[in-house]
């Protein structure tokens, strides 16, 4: 009786708008919370619209690119798909009842002129929203009215191409500091759901003079709103023929009442180092509305995984805050992201959900099983932008892009962008998009120097300084107390980093096969540790990619002679899954032995000495009963190793 009751007052709302049509311009606004000319144009932009309020619908569809935006991640269909129907080419745009174009418009181009111009024009077509949220704030009941405001008939552009779109929006988001890297806090009519999809409902193909036709619609609320006081609906009627919007409604939100609004004021998660799992959290909640909280349900969650939950009682007035302590948790080896939550303030929904859950806190915890040397990382068979599961990240800014790169993710690329262009993947550093002074590093696992002696660090870079004078950095750190503290050991940084040439107008370099250095670094003073972590650490300035491949640390001293060795060694196939083969040039007769390494160091093929005379031999060993994986090639030649890395993949 209450649903039919409150369409019936819903539909009387329309009956004395409905009888002369009036126009809203719709205007939709693509942007993200990531993007650098979003916040520039945005101001600007959002004080335009802002003061035409009886002139203006308005929709911001928060996009799926350059970076993080969680408005976007909480929904991003919707918004992925009016970015396609309009084949938008870029961030910010606007598409309005004049410019719905292939490509869109800056937000610089909305002027006050274009807007009364649109304005002014009569519609054919009346379009009217109204909706009122239900007692228990889980829905939102919404009537849209639709009719020919013309004396003659109307009809679609093709069979089936008129639409009705219904679209919940907050009419502001505020989130309390930026969640994406471009500084924006407040965002505004930002899109959380079409309704009953972003594809619309069809309308019929024809419409006599007068003619009209309600629909009704009864919508959940999302759990990600931030405000349930925010919560307002845009509708609108476009044709698919041409993409004209024949007019559109508004309906603002609506005041709130009887509900609290508790929120998370901190978590502390912390632990001692890399090397200890256990941590024992604790979430703070406050009181950020007026109403006294007395009960709360406050919890943790690891890695998105089920909430740990304890239920809260007490008495909480406006500001006022409490603190709730977990039992201790062993962590997982790798990152682990812990996000306080609260919900559920005096046994009912909260007020502003949006800060219900803190900002995650990241806890990276190493393996304390070392890895004994020789130690091999290479970055094949990753997706890009991910980095090997043994290692960890630790960045200054979240969502930038340093991890994994292939040929295969860049269009029309011909060479490989692994070290040496001997393999597919390498890792990189996208300077050219991270802001200058942005520090990203990646940390390896531990590594076992117990059984070597005079061991050195080989890493290979590719790098080119944009305009020839951009000093990004790359920093090398090592550390035997599992991170507590670091020893800078490797510093280059732009012309003495630099291996290549910029390419000018091109906007990024890509590694070069022919510009890849090879760099030796002496670890000699830590033979005696119990185990290192190596650091690398990549600094922006804002110039050039940089790509790093093959590190390895070896197992013994390599000879002056070591870069000939390597330029005269090659292995092939390279994945292999039967028959690899190496092959040798040799100067002078030599004694040459193979021994075969898995990538935790226990040799699983030997190949016993034999001499051969100058030039050139191959050596040719099964590896069809290996694994698939990443192994090292020991090659002996008189005495002398050297390391070769190659991949077994069945």
């Amino acid at each position: 009786m209450k649903k039919y009751l409150a369409i019936t007052i819903l539909l009387f709302a329309f009956s004395s708008a409905y009888s002369q049509a009036t126009r809203l311009v719709l205007n939709e606004h693509f942007t993200q919370a990531s993007c650098g000319p979003c916040a520039s144009y945005n101001p600007a932009y959002n004080a335009l619209l802002a003061a035409n309020p009886t002139k203006i619908a308005k929709i911001s569809y928060q996009a799926h690119f350059p970076g993080t935006d969680p408005m976007n991640a909480a929904n991003p269909g919707p918004a992925l798909t009016r970015y396609n129907y309009y084949s938008a080419n870029a961030v910010p745009r606007v598409y309005n009842q004049t410019m719905y174009g292939a490509g869109g418009v800056s937000p610089a181009s909305v002027s006050q002129a274009q807007i009364d111009a649109r304005y002014n024009t009569a519609p054919d077509w009346s379009v009217t929203v109204t909706h009122q949220l239900t007692s228990g704030y889980d829905s939102a009941q919404v009537v849209v009215l639709v009719g020919n405001a013309t004396s003659s008939t109307l009809t679609s552009g093709t069979t089936g191409s008129l639409k009705l779109h219904l679209v919940m929006v907050e009419e502001t988001v505020t989130y309390s500091s930026p969640p994406g890297s471009n500084g924006e806090t407040v965002f505004h009519d930002v899109m959380r759901e079409m309704i009953p999809n972003a594809n619309g409902t069809t309308l019929a193909d024809s419409w006599t003079a007068g003619q009209s036709q309600s629909f009704q619609f009864k919508i959940p609320l999302p759990s990600y709103l931030g405000n349930l006081g925010e919560v307002a609906f845009v509708a609108f009627v476009q044709d698919n023929s041409n993409k004209e919007i024949k007019n559109a409604a508004f309906s603002p939100k609506q005041a709130v009442s009887g509900l609290a609004d508790a929120s998370i004021a901190s978590i502390s998660a912390s632990t001692s180092g890399y090397c200890d799992p256990n941590v024992t959290p604790s979430v703070t909640i406050q009181n950020s509305g007026s109403m006294t909280i007395t009960s709360a349900t406050v919890s943790y969650s690891i890695n998105g995984g089920t909430p740990v939950s304890q239920n809260w009682t007490g008495s909480l007035s406006a500001g006022q805050a409490a603190t709730v302590s977990f039992p201790q948790v062993t962590l997982s080896t790798g990152a682990n992201e812990i996000v306080g939550l609260v919900d559920n303030p005096n046994g009912s929904v909260d007020y502003a959900p949006l800060n219900n859950s803190s900002v995650p806190t990241t806890i990276n915890i190493l393996n304390n099983n070392p890895t004994y040397a020789p130690y091999d990382q290479n970055f094949e068979g990753l997706s890009l932008g991910k980095i090997p599961s043994n290692m960890i990240k630790e960045e200054s800014v979240s969502g930038e892009m340093v991890g994994a790169i292939s040929k295969a993710n860049v269009q029309n690329l011909q060479q490989e962008l692994g070290g040496w262009g001997q393999s597919a993947s390498s890792l990189f550093w996208d300077f050219p998009t991270i802001a200058s002074g942005t520090v990203i590093s990646l940390i390896t696992e531990k590594i076992s120097l117990s059984t070597i002696s005079n061991p050195n660090l080989y890493l290979s870079t590719s790098y080119a300084a944009r305009g020839g004078n951009s000093n990004d950095q790359l920093k090398v750190y090592v550390s035997t107390d599992c991170g507590s503290s670091w020893t800078n050991i490797f510093s280059p940084s732009g012309a003495s980093l630099a291996t290549g040439t910029d390419p000018g107008s091109q906007y990024r370099y890509w590694a070069d096969p022919n510009k890849w250095l090879t760099h030796k670094i002496s670890l000699s003073n830590y033979a005696s540790a119990g185990h290192i972590l190596l650091k690398f650490e990549g600094t922006s300035a804002a110039g050039q990619c940089l790509y790093l491949d093959n590190i390895w640390v070896s197992t013994n001293v390599l000879s002056e002679d070591e870069e000939d060795i390597q330029n005269n060694i090659r292995v092939f196939p390279n994945p292999s899954s039967d028959l690899t083969k190496f092959e040798i040039t040799l100067a002078n007769k030599s004694e040459v032995s193979l021994a075969i390494l898995n990538i935790s160091g226990q040799k699983v093929l030997n190949i016993e000495s034999q001499t051969f005379p100058s030039g050139n031999h191959i050596i040719e060993t099964s590896v069809s009963d290996l694994p698939s994986g990443i192994y090292n090639a020991q090659i002996s030649i008189n005495g002398e190793i050297q390391n070769v890395r190659f991949t077994v993949s069945h």
